[in-house]
Order: C-alpha cells, then structure tokens, then sequence
C-alpha cells in the first residue's frame, strides 16, 4: 500500500509542471494589439497626413468604382490652404501648372491658374500629341475657407477645342491685359481676357 502511494506522488510531480503555463522571457518581442479607433478617425489620421502645404495641381483616383477621377488645385495664400476639386477625366496628370497672377484685399485672395496635360486617350490616338488646358480664376475668402472657382477650356483634343493665341501664355508677366484666343468646332472662335488691373472681374469671355 505505501509504494503505491509513493509511485502515486512520484506520477504527480511529473505531470503538473507539464500542465503549467510558462511564463514569456523577458526580452520576448511584444505582439501589437489592433487599433481600437473607428475607420472615420484612421480616415481623418490619414488625410491630415496628406495635407500639402505647396502650390500643386494633381489627379486624385477612386478607391472606388462609384467616385470619378478628379483634379485637384491646392492653392496656398500666407498661411491658409485651399484644397479644391473637381471630376475631370480629361485634364490627368498635368505637366504644365502656374500661378499666373495673385493678389490679396482684404480677407480675400484672387487667383489666376494655368493647368495644362497632354492628353492621355488610349482609344483615340489622334490625340496622343494633343493637349488639354484650362483656366481657372479663383476668389477664396481665406478667413472663411470659402471660393468661387470659375473654369475655361482653352485647349482640348478630346473636345475639339483649338487655342489660337499668338504669344504663349506662360510667357505671360502679369501686368497687361491677358488675351486668350480659341475656336472650338471649327466654327465658334471665343476670346478670353483677363486683366490684372481689374481682377475683380475675373475672366471676361468674348464671343463671335
């Protein structure tokens, strides 16, 4: 009867450090936990990130089948930033972007912007030298975050919009009246003017 309580105590000793969870080492790397914050907030997180604090015309491509492709203008005046964005397939991309004219009054600032693309058509290689342009005159409160963004076409292969302007307009220096000259369809030939001693008008379109 005591051996068989002896070989008894000796099983148990045996089995019970086989049932005890051990203990991690201290130098053992430590797993991350998920992040407990809702996708509104990694969404905010993320696009703070993002925020550019420079001039910047940029393509901003869907995540989803359902949004469209747009342009975006990032405009900055002193310390206020002005992301603005509109669809546009067309003008992707661009190569050629200015700041042609800028003046600050009061709590607003006026902006004159040259975007230019070449335009990019797999389907319609007619186009493949072609290029897509637009104008874009901009009164933006910056104490309120507000603008009114106004836009013209200029230049477009993929619209049929040809620029008929003698002197190029990024030779422009900003001091006499902007002349900007354009037909589209052959037939409606438009004139575009912007003069920066009356900026407060923005663009005035003239047509035959």
């Amino acid at each position: 009867m005591g051996k068989c309580l002896f070989f008894a105590l000796l099983f148990a000793t045996f089995i019970l450090p086989a049932q005890t969870k051990k203990s991690a080492p201290k130098d053992a790397p430590v797993i991350p936990q998920a992040d407990p914050l809702k996708t509104d907030s990694l969404v905010e997180e993320e696009e703070a990130d993002l925020v550019i604090r420079d001039f910047k015309v940029y393509t901003k491509r869907s995540k989803s089948k359902k949004e469209k492709m747009k342009l975006c203008l990032n405009l900055v005046s002193g310390d206020s930033i002005l992301n603005y964005c509109i669809n546009d397939s067309l003008l992707r991309d661009p190569e050629f972007t200015k700041v042609l004219f800028q003046e600050r009054s009061a709590d607003s600032t006026y902006m004159l912007v040259y975007v230019s693309a070449f335009s990019k058509a797999p389907d319609k290689p007619e186009c493949t030298a072609g290029k897509e342009t637009k104008l874009f005159f901009v009164r933006w409160n910056t104490q309120t975050g507000k603008a009114i963004v106004k836009q013209r076409s200029i230049e477009s292969c993929m619209r049929g919009i040809t620029n008929m302007t003698i002197d190029p307009i990024l030779n422009w220096a900003g001091q006499s009246t902007l002349v900007v000259s354009y037909h589209k369809g052959g037939t409606t030939f438009s004139e575009l003017r912007f003069d920066p001693q009356n900026y407060r008008l923005g663009l005035q379109t003239i047509s035959d």
